[in-house]
């Protein structure tokens, strides 16, 4: 009878040692797992230039107030050339590009409430949803359009997208090192950007206030881009998009809808919904001709309709493309 009790004893305090052996193994496992999600995951850099890009634009503007600021770049943009003017002739045709190029900034106004736009089908499809009141303004500088989303009425996104011919033929290396040029050193990242895209990579910085990603657009649609996000409006994005619906319309076919009509969605008989039409199915950012008069003559002026070649919103002077990375400086963006 001992001997049967100093058996069960030995047996049981086995079992026990063997059980803790396995517990701590799989405690380091899953603390090996941990520290590679980490190191997968680690912060991006810090970023003074972030601030600097964003000029006089601060997250939770009102659409009215962003607004007004673009065009009060319009006119500043303006001004010099409406000094000079030679004659009454020619500044009449100033003004009337000066007020055109007001108009079209207005126009670009587009609520996403449900009602099938342009953009739905477009580069910018993931960027925004509809039912939750939010919407989009867009301004064209001298190398990239500028789209500015708000959320609940208040700014919290900045997607800049590069015209295709800017970093034509550039390699994402040659991209990056332009940007970090500018931004500094990044998180060099890759990965799945919306739930069921394709596999993308980026470089990512922040500040206080700010997440950025200098995106690679050119496997599907042809350019890189910049996004700078409000990192609060990030943090609580899911309860912000509670009430999200699938846009729709009685009338039209969407693909044909949406290359058809001009930028905002909304149709215009003052405008050619058919000039972009390839831009619209291919996601390639263009010059637009309808450009003020020196916008395609030399991009280091940053002269466009509406920019000043200033911050938040234009990236400035820079050089031509070329397959050397030369020229492409963002020191004023």
């Amino acid at each position: 009878m001992k001997r049967k009790t100093v058996i069960s004893l030995t047996v049981l305090a086995s079992t026990l040692c063997f059980l803790a052996v396995t517990v701590d193994a799989q405690r380091g496992r899953r603390g090996r797992r941990r520290g590679s999600r980490a190191a997968t995951t680690q912060q991006a850099p810090e970023s003074a230039a972030i601030a600097q890009s964003l000029g006089d634009l601060r997250w939770g503007m009102e659409p009215r107030a962003v607004h007004q600021h673009f065009r009060e770049r319009i006119e500043a943009e303006y001004r010099p050339r409406l000094a000079k003017a030679t004659g009454a002739i020619e500044e009449d045709r100033l003004r009337r590009e000066m007020n055109d190029a007001i108009r079209r900034l207005r126009e670009s106004y587009v609520r996403f409430d449900g009602e099938r736009t342009g953009w739905d089908l477009s580069f910018l499809r993931g960027e925004f949803t509809h039912g939750n009141r939010e919407s989009m303004l867009v301004y064209r500088d001298g190398n990239s359009q500028n789209f500015y989303f708000f959320i609940r009425g208040r700014l919290w996104k900045w997607y800049k997208a590069f015209d295709a011919s800017v970093f034509d033929g550039q390699s994402f290396e040659q991209f990056a090192s332009a940007v970090q040029g500018r931004f500094g050193e990044a998180a060099d990242r890759s990965g799945r950007l919306t739930e069921g895209g394709p596999r993308q990579r980026w470089l990512e910085w922040q500040d206080t206030s700010t997440r950025l990603r200098a995106i690679d657009q050119t496997r599907f649609y042809g350019f890189y881009c910049l996004v700078f996000e409000d990192k609060n409006t990030l943090g609580r994005i899911d309860s912000l998009r509670t009430n999200t619906v699938d846009p729709g319309g009685e009338d039209g076919h969407a693909l044909v809808d949406s290359v058809l009509l001009p930028e905002g969605g909304e149709a215009n008989a003052d405008q050619d919904g058919n000039a972009d039409i390839a831009d619209r199915i291919t996601g390639n950012i263009r010059r637009r001709q309808q450009a003020p008069e020196g916008a395609t003559k030399n991009r280091g002026s940053g002269s466009s309709s509406g920019s000043s070649g200033s911050s938040s919103g234009s990236s400035g002077r820079r050089g031509g493309s070329s397959s050397s990375g030369d020229g492409l400086d963002l020191s004023d963006l």
